[in-house]
C-alpha cells in the first residue's frame, strides 16, 4: 500500500534515531508557538522525529494535539508517524485531544487511523474524558468511530459513572441512547443512581429512573440508591424514589434493618474497645471516663466521615493505595481488639471465680460489676461498627487532595494513640487486681495458720500449666470451706438473699430494655409508614386537579381532530399531487429522451420524498400526542388509594397506640415493684449495718446499691421521657391522620365519575387509533405507488445506463480502429519506400551479378586460354598455382552469392509479416501493388537460380 509508506519510513528513522538533538528543541518550540512552515522544514531534516520524546516526556505530535495546533497535526501526519505513539503517562494524541476538547484534532487524528480504544496508565480511553468534560460532540464523534461504551479503567469506572459524577446530563442520554450499562458498579459498588442521589441531582436522578435504574442494587456495604438520597437530605429525590418503590411492590429497601440498628440507643453489640475499659473498672468514675474517651473518640470518627468519600475518578494509583494500606491498618486494630478482648474475657473468667470462691462480699460486688458492664454494652454505641459504616462509605466527588489523605492518618494515629491508652489502663488494672488478690491471699493465709492448716497459694498468670490450675482449684475449696467455717450462717444467708434479689432486679432492667427498644423500632416502623402515606397523600390530585386535567384531555382531543382534519386534507391534496405527477411522469417517460427531463423527474421524486416525510413526522407527533395522553390517563388511576385501606391503616395506628399505652402500663407498675423491692433492700441493709460486725465491708454494699438506684432512678426518668415524647408523637400522627382523612374524603372523586370519564377516554382514543390506523393504510399504499414509481425510474435509469455504457464501448473501438487505421497508412506509406529502395538495391544486385556472370565467364574463358597458354610455356607448378587461386576467388564469389540471396530472402519474409500484422481488413491498391512486386521478385528469385 503507498499510503503506508510513509508511516514506515518515519518508524523505522524513530527506530533509528533515538537522540535528542537541537533540532528537537526547535520543532518543539515551533509546535507551541504554531509555526507551520518551520514544523515542515524540520521534520524534512534527518533524525528529526514527531513522536520523539523530552526528558520529562512530551512529543512534538502530543503537544500539538494539546494544543489544538490543527495546521500543525496535519504536517506531521503527512510525514508519517505512528499514530498510537504514547507518552509516559500513557495518553495518546487522541486522548489529550479529547481532553482539551479539540473536536478538529480529533477529527483529523481519527482519519489517520488512530486507535479509539486505547488506554492510558489509569486504564482510561478517550471516551472517559469526553464524558469528564462533558463535550457532548466529541462523544457523538467517538461513538460514530465505534469507540466502547462500557470500558472501565482501573477503579472500574465507566463513561457513564464519570458523567454521572461530573453532572454532565446531555452526555449521560446520550451514553443511554447508546446502550451503555445503566446498572454497571463502580470498585465500591456504586451504581449511576447511587451517585446522583448522593450528589443531589434531582434532574440526574430522574432521567435515571425514567431510562429504567434498578433501585434493588446495593453497593459493597449493603446500601441502596434510598439510603444515599436519605444522606444527601433532598427531599424530591426521596419522594421520587419512594413514589417508584410504592409502584412497584417487589423492591423492598435493604438499609431498613441496617438503620434501625444504628439508630438505636441500646445496641446489643459492644467492641473490644468498649470491653477492655468496662470490665475491670470496680467504681462508677473509671467506667464515666471511659465512657467520655468513646465519646470523644466517635466524635472524631465522625469529623473524619466522608473522607474516602473525597476520591476522584482520575486520582492516580497512589491515593488508592494509600487507602487500601489505611483501611488494612484498621482492620488490623479490629483484630488486635477482638484478640485483646478475648485474653481478657478468659481472665476475668478465672478471676470471678476466685473471687466468689474467697468472699461473699466481692462476689456481690462482681455481680454488680458485671451488670453495670452488661448495662454499658447495652446503652454504648459500637464503635468499630460506626467506623466501618463511615470509613467504608466511599463518595467520590471531583477533587481529591492530600489534605484529605493526612486527615485519614490522622485518624488512624489517634486510634492507635487511643489504643496505647486503654492498654495502658488495662495494665493498671491489672496491677490493682493481682495486689488486691495478693491481699486476700494473705488474710486467707492467715486465717488457715490460725487453724493450723498450712495453704501455699501460688501466683496468678495468664499462661499456666494444668497442673498449676489443678492445684488453685484444691486451694481454693480449701479456702471456701475456711471462710465458711469462719463465717456465720446468718450473715452468709443474709448475702444470698440479696444476691438473689440483685439477680431478679438485673433481669426486670433487662426486660425493661429490651421493650424500650422493640417499641422504639415500632414506633420508626409506623414513622416510616406515615412518610409513605405522606408522599402518597402529596401525590394525590385534588378536585380542581382533575378539572384541570379534564380540560386538558379535552383540549388534546380537540388539538388531535383538528390535526386529523388538516392531515386529512393535506392527504386529499398530496393525493391529488401524486395523481398528477404520475400523469406528468408517464407523458414526460413516453417523451422523455434528453437529461433534461431526466433532472426534472429525479426533482419531483425528491420533492414527493420530503412531502412524504413530513406526513411521517406529523403522524408520529400525533402518535407522541396520544401515548402522553394516555400515561396521564394512566397516571390519575394509580395516583388514588382506595378508602378501604385508608380506613385499615387507620385501624392499624389506632392498635399500635393501644399497644403502647398497655405496655407503658405494664412498665409503670414493674418500676413500682423494682421500688418496693429497693426499699425492702435499704431497710435489709440498714438491719445488717446495725448487727454485722464487718461495718466497712456493708457500708461499700450500701454505696453500690445507692449507685444502683440512683442510675435505674435516671432511667427510669428517661423511659418516661421517651413515653411521653412517644405519646405527643401518637397523638400528632393520630391528628394528622385524621386530618389528612377528612381532606382526602372531601378532595377524593367517586369512583364512578372516575370510571366514566375513563371509559370516554377510551372510547375517543379507540376512534382516534382507528382513524389513525385507516391514515396508516392510506399511507402504506402512497408509500407502495411511491416505491412503484422508484422500481419505474430505477428501471429507466438502467436502461438509459446500458445504452450509455454500449455507446461508451462503440465509441471506443471506433477510437482503436482508427488509430490502427493511421498507424497502417503510417506502415505502407514506410512499406513502399522501403519497397521502392529495394527495388533499386535488387536492381542493382542484378546487375552486379550481371556483370559478375561476366565476369566469371571472361575469366573461365581467360582460365582456358591460360590453361593452353600453361601447357605449352610454363612448367606444371606455376599452372597448378593459377588454378588454385582461381578457384579461391570463384569459392570466394559464390559465398557473396549465398549470403546476399539469404538476406534477400530475410528482408522479403520480414516485410512479409510486417504486411501481414499491419494490414487487418481491406487493402488499398497501393499496398496490393507492393505486395505483387515483392511476390514477383520472390517468384523472379528463383527462376533465375
Amino acid at each position: 500500500m503507498v499510503p503506508d509508506l510513509p508511516v514506515i519510513i518515519g518508524i523505522c528513522m524513530g527506530c533509528q534515531t533515538n537522540e535528542w538533538s537541537k533540532y528537537d528543541d526547535r520543532l518543539l518550540q515551533a509546535v507551541d508557538h504554531g509555526e507551520v512552515d518551520k514544523v515542515s522544514s524540520l521534520l524534512g531534516k534527518k533524525g528529526v522525529v514527531a513522536t520523539k520524546m523530552d526528558s520529562e516526556g512530551k512529543t512534538a505530535f502530543h503537544l500539538a494535539a494539546a494544543k489544538g495546533n490543527v495546521d500543525c497535526l496535519r504536517v506531521i501526519l503527512t510525514h508519517g508517524i505512528d499514530v498510537s505513539a504514547q507518552d509516559l503517562s500513557g495518553h495518546s494524541a487522541l486522548h489529550l485531544a479529547v481532553r482539551n476538547n479539540h473536536i478538529e484534532c480529533v477529527k483529523r487524528l481519527l482519519q489517520s487511523k488512530c486507535p479509539v480504544d486505547s488506554t492510558d496508565n489509569a486504564g482510561k480511553s478517550p471516551m472517559h474524558y469526553a464524558a469528564a468534560n462533558g463535550c457532548v460532540a466529541s462523544v457523538q464523534i467517538l461513538c460514530d468511530q465505534k469507540c466502547p461504551i462500557n470500558i472501565k479503567d482501573l477503579e472500574e469506572n465507566t463513561p457513564l459513572l464519570v458523567a454521572v459524577l461530573h453532572g454532565h446530563i446531555e452526555v449521560c442520554k446520550y451514553l443511554l441512547d447508546h446502550r451503555a450499562d445503566i446498572n454497571a458498579k463502580d470498585a465500591n459498588g456504586r451504581t449511576p443512581l447511587m451517585l446522583a442521589c448522593e450528589s443531589t441531582n434531582f434532574n440526574m436522578v430522574d432521567m435515571l429512573v425514567r431510562h429504567g435504574a434498578d433501585l434493588r442494587l446495593t453497593d459493597s456495604l449493603g446500601h441502596d440508591a434510598l439510603h444515599f438520597s436519605k444522606l444527601s437530605g433532598n427531599s424530591q429525590i426521596i419522594n421520587l424514589l419512594v413514589s417508584k418503590m410504592s409502584q412497584e411492590p417487589g423492591i423492598v429497601s435493604p438499609t431498613k434493618p441496617i438503620q434501625s440498628d444504628v439508630s438505636s440507643p441500646r445496641s446489643s453489640i459492644s467492641t473490644p474497645m468498649s470491653a477492655k475499659g468496662q470490665v475491670f473498672f470496680p467504681d462508677q468514675g473509671g467506667k464515666d471516663e471511659i465512657t467520655s474517651s468513646h465519646r470523644e473518640y466517635r466524635d472524631r470518627l465522625s469529623d473524619s466521615t466522608g473522607a474516602d468519600s473525597l476520591l476522584d475518578e482520575s486520582s492516580e494509583a497512589e491515593h488508592q493505595e494509600a487507602i487500601a494500606l489505611l483501611q488494612a491498618k484498621i482492620v488490623s486494630l479490629t483484630s488486635q481488639n477482638k484478640e485483646l478482648q478475648e485474653k481478657l474475657q478468659a481472665k476475668m473468667n478465672n478471676e470471678t471465680v476466685m473471687d466468689i470462691s474467697c468472699d461473699s462480699y466481692h462476689s456481690t460486688q462482681a455481680d454488680l460489676n458485671l451488670s453495670n458492664v452488661s448495662t454499658q454494652e447495652s446503652t454504648s454505641p459500637t464503635v468499630i461498627s460506626e467506623n466501618t459504616d463511615i470509613s467504608f462509605e466511599s463518595q467520590p466527588e471531583a477533587s481529591i487532595s492530600e489534605h484529605k489523605l493526612r486527615q485519614l492518618e490522622k485518624t488512624i494515629d489517634d486510634m492507635q494513640l487511643k489504643l496505647n491508652e486503654s492498654e495502658a489502663e488495662r495494665e493498671k488494672l491489672e496491677a490493682q487486681i493481682q495486689s488486691m488478690l495478693s491481699r486476700l491471699q494473705q488474710s486467707i493465709n492467715v486465717a488457715s495458720l490460725e487453724d493450723g492448716s498450712d495453704l501455699e497459694v501460688q501466683p496468678y498468670g495468664e499462661e499456666e500449666d494444668e497442673r498449676q490450675d489443678k492445684k488453685q482449684k484444691a486451694n481454693l475449696q480449701r479456702m471456701s470451706h475456711v471462710e465458711q467455717e469462719g463465717m456465720s450462717e446468718e450473715s452468709h444467708q443474709e448475702t444470698l438473699l440479696m444476691l438473689e434479689e440483685l439477680d431478679t432486679l438485673r433481669r426486670n432492667y433487662k426486660n425493661i430494655l429490651s421493650e424500650s427498644d422493640r417499641k422504639d423500632n415500632e414506633m420508626k416502623e409506623l414513622q416510616y409508614q406515615v412518610d409513605i402515606m405522606t408522599a402518597t397523600m402529596a401525590n394525590m390530585l385534588t378536585l380542581e386537579k382533575l378539572k384541570e386535567v379534564e380540560k386538558s384531555y379535552i383540549s388534546l382531543i380537540e388539538q388531535i381532530n383538528q390535526e386529523k382534519t388538516q392531515l386529512r386534507d393535506t392527504y386529499e391534496e398530496e393525493l391529488e399531487d401524486m395523481k398528477k405527477l404520475q400523469k406528468e411522469l408517464e407523458s414526460r417517460m413516453e417523451k422523455a429522451s434528453s437529461d433534461e427531463d431526466k433532472e426534472a423527474m429525479v426533482k419531483t421524486i425528491e420533492e414527493l420524498n420530503k412531502q412524504v416525510s413530513e406526513l411521517s413526522l406529523a403522524y408520529r407527533e400525533a402518535q407522541a400526542e396520544l401515548g402522553k395522553a394516555r400515561e396521564n390517563a394512566q397516571e390519575v388511576s394509580c395516583d388514588f388509594i382506595r378508602k378501604e385501606e385508608h380506613v385499615k391503616l387507620l385501624q392499624e395506628v389506632i392498635e399500635v397506640k393501644q399497644q403502647v399505652e398497655n405496655d407503658f402500663t405494664g412498665m409503670v407498675s414493674q418500676h413500682a415493684q423494682a421500688l418496693e423491692e429497693i426499699g425492702e433492700l435499704k431497710q435489709l441493709l440498714q438491719e445488717e449495718k446495725r448487727n454485722s460486725p464487718e461495718v466497712a465491708e456493708y457500708m461499700q454494699v450500701i454505696a453500690t446499691l445507692r449507685d444502683t438506684t440512683c442510675s435505674l432512678e435516671a432511667e427510669r426518668n428517661e423511659l418516661r421521657v421517651c413515653l411521653s415524647s412517644q405519646e405527643s408523637k401518637l397523638r400528632a400522627l393520630k391528628e394528622d391522620v385524621l386530618h389528612e382523612k377528612t381532606v382526602v374524603q372531601e378532595t377524593m372523586v367517586t369512583r364512578k365519575v372516575f370510571e366514566e370519564l375513563q371509559a370516554s377516554l377510551e372510547e375517543e382514543i379507540g376512534t382516534l387509533s382507528s382513524e389513525i390506523r385507516n391514515l396508516l393504510k392510506e399511507k402504506e399504499k402512497l408509500s407502495n405507488e411511491r416505491a412503484q414509481v422508484k422500481l419505474e425510474l430505477t428501471q429507466v435509469k438502467g436502461d438509459r445506463d446500458l445504452i450509455l455504457s454500449q455507446l461508451n464501448t462503440r465509441e471506443l473501438e471506433i477510437n482503436d480502429y482508427r488509430i490502427r487505421y493511421d498507424k497502417a497508412q503510417e506502415d505502407l506509406l514506410e512499406l513502399k519506400r522501403f519497397s521502392e529502395n529495394t527495388s533499386k538495391i535488387e536492381e542493382d544486385k542484378d546487375k552486379k551479378i550481371n556483370e559478375l556472370s561476366k565476369e566469371v565467364s571472361k575469366l573461365k574463358e581467360a582460365l582456358n586460354s591460360l590453361s593452353q597458354l600453361s601447357l605449352s610455356t610454363s612448367t606444371p607448378k606455376r599452372q597448378s598455382q593459377q588454378l588454385e587461386a582461381l578457384q579461391q576467388q570463384v569459392k570466394q564469389l559464390q559465398s557473396q552469392l549465398i549470403e546476399t540471396k539469404k538476406q534477400h530472402q530475410e528482408i522479403v519474409s520480414v516485410y512479409r509479416m510486417h504486411l501481414l500484422y499491419a494490414v487487418q481488413g481491406q487493402m488499398d491498391e497501393d499496398v496490393q501493388k507492393v505486395l505483387k512486386q515483392i511476390l514477383m521478385m520472390c517468384k523472379s528469385q528463383p527462376q533465375k537460380m
